[in-house]
């Protein structure tokens, strides 16, 4: 390699590890899964009535009665908190005395109707538990069956209960409605902006200043442009490297949470590979539209429009990540993770979320892999003379003007 281009890299490198743009981006993702992480283990562990530890009283124990006309618990005994009465009027009796909160009657046709009555001197403030005495007449239900019979009959779905076996398409974790997808699409998606944003940055504010007219004296045009964005693609690598020291740092702080938030995207060797190859990908197709743009662009203002445009398509499946994620095997969320310049996104948003169809894969990436050399070939036909010391405003027959080399 030309020592030129290192020339340029290591310098692209020196001066945009230091700005601004670049510290918030590497500290603003890490960041803010810390902080989600933090809330969620706070609001998880946290109770939500009060504590009897913390009044230092005793909790208090509602005693509920019932009254048995149908003659099905009479058999059984009542749990802790539930209290038996021989008819109506020695319940209402304990009820008017404060004996329990509440009693619940259940009626002489109770087999053929299945209702229960609850009796009490005003409207509950919330749902009844109802647990102890649902527990109460299943006992009673099931009472002389066979004991192989009343255990399926009180558990039907065994001791264990569900058994849960995924299979086809749909990850476990509940990955349609959690964050993990967002935040790894994120993950991939803003060192691909804030790579390519310094770099347009950096062109304009060398063309702003005069600068390029120096470095044109002793480089070709080319080895600028490789030297550029080399040194953007070592920014964006310790950029990562960044975020994992970050995140093993914070580990002890939020304990096992954050780990196993993150083995719940079930991302294997293939998919993480193939993350990799779309980060790639996704970088120099980005990188070289914004050196293009950077060209191209007289200053950093006159670009800003242009850079929502073409950015656009990258960040379309991160506004749509609700929608993709609810079907990831939707005819949307497959065009958008065949298309290549929102494919670095919309795919890695997929595989998080689903497992996707081999075939979608290797259609994608042949689409990503030409257009990526394709467009970084176009975008180095603007790195001449001619486009990066001119001063025109810009516009799209100027764009084109300078494709044609005219």
């Amino acid at each position: 390699m030309n020592s030129n281009t290192m020339l340029v890299a290591r310098r692209e490198f020196r001066e945009r590890i230091r700005t601004r743009g670049f510290i918030l981006s590497t500290l603003g993702l890490p960041i803010f899964l810390i902080v989600i992480t933090l809330l969620t283990g706070n609001i998880q562990g946290s109770a939500p009535g009060p504590s009897a530890e913390g009044n230092g009283r005793e909790p208090k124990v509602v005693m509920t009665g019932y009254v048995d006309l149908a003659g099905i618990v009479s058999d059984v005994a009542p749990g802790p908190t539930l209290i038996g009465y021989p008819s109506e009027e020695a319940a209402t009796a304990a009820l008017r005395q404060g004996e329990i909160e509440a009693y619940y009657l259940i009626p002489s046709d109770y087999r053929e109707t299945g209702s229960v009555h609850r009796v009490a001197v005003g409207l509950p403030s919330g749902d009844p538990d109802t647990g102890p005495l649902i527990g109460l007449l299943y006992q009673g239900l099931v009472a002389g069956r066979p004991p192989e019979i009343a255990q399926r009959l009180l558990a039907p779905l065994g001791d264990k209960g569900l058994e849960v076996i995924t299979t086809g398409d749909e990850r476990q974790g509940g990955l349609n409605t959690d964050m993990l997808p967002f935040i790894v699409t994120a993950a991939v998606m803003v060192p691909l902006l804030t790579g390519g944003g310094l770099l347009l940055r950096s062109l304009a504010q060398e063309k702003e200043s005069r600068i390029i007219e120096i470095l044109l004296v002793s480089l070709r045009p080319t080895q600028l442009l490789a030297g550029k964005v080399l040194g953007m693609a070592a920014l964006v690598i310790v950029q990562y490297a960044a975020w994992v020291l970050i995140l093993a740092i914070a580990t002890p702080l939020t304990g096992a949470g954050m780990l196993t938030a993150l083995q719940g995207l079930h991302l294997g060797a293939t998919e993480t590979l193939l993350a990799l190859l779309y980060g790639i990908g996704g970088f120099f197709l980005y990188a070289s539209i914004m050196a293009g743009l950077g060209a191209v662009a007289p200053d950093v203002h006159s670009s800003q429009n242009w850079v929502f445009i073409i950015t656009l398509p990258m960040t379309l499946p991160f506004y749509l990540w609700m929608a993709l994620t609810s079907a990831p095997q939707g005819a949307l969320a497959v065009a958008l993770s065949l298309f290549p310049f929102s494919a670095p996104t919309a795919m890695i948003l997929r595989m998080t979320t689903t497992t996707v169809p081999t075939w979608q894969v290797v259609v994608s990436l042949a689409l990503m892999a030409p257009t990526a050399v394709g467009i970084t070939a176009l975008m180095a036909r603007l790195f001449h003379a001619q486009v990066l010391l001119s001063g025109e405003p810009l516009s799209l027959r100027r764009f084109a003007r300078a494709l044609r080399g005219s």
